[in-house]
């Protein structure tokens, strides 16, 4: 799965046309017209409450959009999928990732893989890899409850790389996880999304790890309002304490990286 093409792949993965995101008695998003290209990788940020997770959801098919818009994965319509084929374009973990009880991690991973009919070689050895992948190989036969909840989101995370998908939609990937995983969570998404062209898109909290994994974000804002593009586009303090509600400042590491922080 190797990318060998020298130049850009500008394929739209993900298109949204007018797509409003509403919840009972409150709108969240308006009018949102959106591209998402096969390789980027997107953060989605806004304060608690406006509507990154909804949005994650909607886009990935859990949730139904009952407001207006259109919503296209590879120039087909989200509505015309069936689950199987949907489940081969994109793969989504949820921030509170949930599995039945008496499975092991590898169970989730191999479920996760049941649109292309594997057999259970294959299916095994490639669950194996993503859990190497995410530093929970030697947890492959523990209890799904009997994992801490970092455990979770990185078994989680394994079962999304096991799937192969064009795109991959995380909600809040690194709010479980202790430092050393956030940031070699992060270098593997992007090793992954360098090796096969593939696209990410994840909601985040932590803007000092903006920097560090993606090359787009969009930033929610509290009256509805969005802005999207590039990071040089769109990131600075000042728009992100538009959508934050809070002062940003910036510094520079050891290495000469930008990083924001709370003022």
């Amino acid at each position: 799965m190797m990318n060998t093409n020298s130049a850009k792949d500008t394929t739209i993965v993900l298109e949204t046309k007018h797509l409003d995101v509403h919840v009972p008695g409150r709108s969240l998003i308006n009018d949102l017209n959106w591209q998402v290209k096969k390789g980027e990788r997107w953060c989605l940020i806004g304060r608690n409450g406006a509507g990154k997770s909804t949005l994650l959801r909607i886009i990935a098919g859990v949730q139904a959009n009952t407001s207006a818009g259109e919503i296209n994965w590879l120039g087909q319509a989200l509505t015309t999928y069936k689950s199987e084929e949907l489940a081969k374009v994109r793969a989504y973990a949820e921030q509170f990732p949930v599995g039945g009880v008496g499975l092991r991690a590898i169970d989730i991973v191999i479920a996760a893989q049941w649109p292309w009919h594997l057999d259970a070689s294959t299916g095994s050895e490639q669950a194996q890899a993503a859990l190497r992948a995410c530093d929970v190989a030697h947890l492959a036969n523990a209890q799904w409850q009997t994992l801490s909840g970092g455990e979770r989101q990185r078994v989680s995370l394994a079962a999304c790389f096991a799937q192969h998908t064009q795109a991959i939609l995380l909600d809040e990937p690194t709010s479980h996880l202790d430092i050393g995983h956030q940031v070699t969570l992060l270098n593997t998404l992007v090793q992954q999304s360098n090796a096969c062209d593939q696209t990410m898109i994840a909601s985040m909290h932590d803007i000092g790890l903006i920097q560090r994994g993606f090359t787009h974000a969009l930033l929610l804002m509290n009256d509805g309002s969005y802005l999207a593009g590039s990071l040089s586009e769109v990131i600075n303090p000042i728009n992100l304490e538009r959508s934050l509600g809070h002062p940003i400042s910036t510094a520079q590491t050891a290495s000469g990286q930008t990083i924001y922080i709370p003022a």
